[in-house]
């Protein structure tokens, strides 16, 4: 096979395209109900140890990476009832479970703080993609690249994935910065591989990094 049919050539040319001025970062879900061991899911008894850990990871991560990228954002996961459609209802509240990310308490708030500068924005689906204010802002600022990280690896972030490759984004997960509970982990693994056969790039946050460095470096 020649050089430039290897196969890995799609994916050094989809990286060397990555122009930093035109990238978002996106941070889905680091809330206190998915990492927090006071959260509703750990008191529901799940191990919620990974997420925790990947958001402890995450804020030694962005410190390294704001500046460099276009946009920082925060995303929180809200199960408004007012906002939530009848089969998300059917879901979310069956055989009278309680529901996670309630707007009221604190199980939405932000496990990791931002810094100034960061947006946050609210969702009330999966994908942070379903927010039409974050959706203009891109269009607005030219974003062509979308990178992300967060939990659950297998729900919200390869959910964004998904519909940002469906509206024409190129789409990065960075793979040691994205997490599920224990429980969920075969998924977690089954996730990053579907995204990265069908819908993504997905990269080590150090390998990222690198390339931000040499990008830098060739600019000067």
């Amino acid at each position: 096979m020649s050089a430039q049919n290897s196969p890995g050539d799609w994916r050094e040319n989809a990286l060397s395209k990555i122009e930093p001025s035109h990238t978002a970062l996106v941070v889905v879900d680091l809330q206190m109900d998915f990492c927090s061991d006071d959260g509703a899911l750990a008191l529901l008894g799940s191990d919620v140890s990974p997420c925790k850990e990947v958001a402890n990871r995450i804020a030694k991560f962005l410190p390294r990476v704001r500046g460099e990228l276009a946009i920082t954002a925060f995303f929180r996961l809200v199960y408004d009832p007012g906002q939530m459609s009848e089969a998300q209802q059917e879901r979310l509240m069956r055989n009278g479970r309680p529901v996670i990310c309630a707007p009221e308490g604190t199980g939405t708030d932000l496990f990791i703080a931002p810094a100034p500068g960061d947006l946050i924005f609210e969702k009330h689906r999966y994908s942070a993609f379903s927010n039409e204010q974050f959706r203009r802002l891109l269009r607005d600022r030219s974003i062509t690249t979308v990178v992300v990280v967060g939990v659950d690896t297998h729900i919200c972030v390869e959910g964004t994935v998904r519909q940002g490759y469906d509206l024409g984004y190129r789409m990065v997960v960075l793979s040691d910065l994205t997490a599920t509970r224990q429980s969920e982990f075969a998924r977690h693994e089954n996730s990053l591989a579907l995204c990265e056969r069908y819908f993504a790039i997905t990269i080590a946050s150090e390998e990222f990094l690198a390339m931000l460095r040499r990008r830098s470096t060739l600019a000067c």
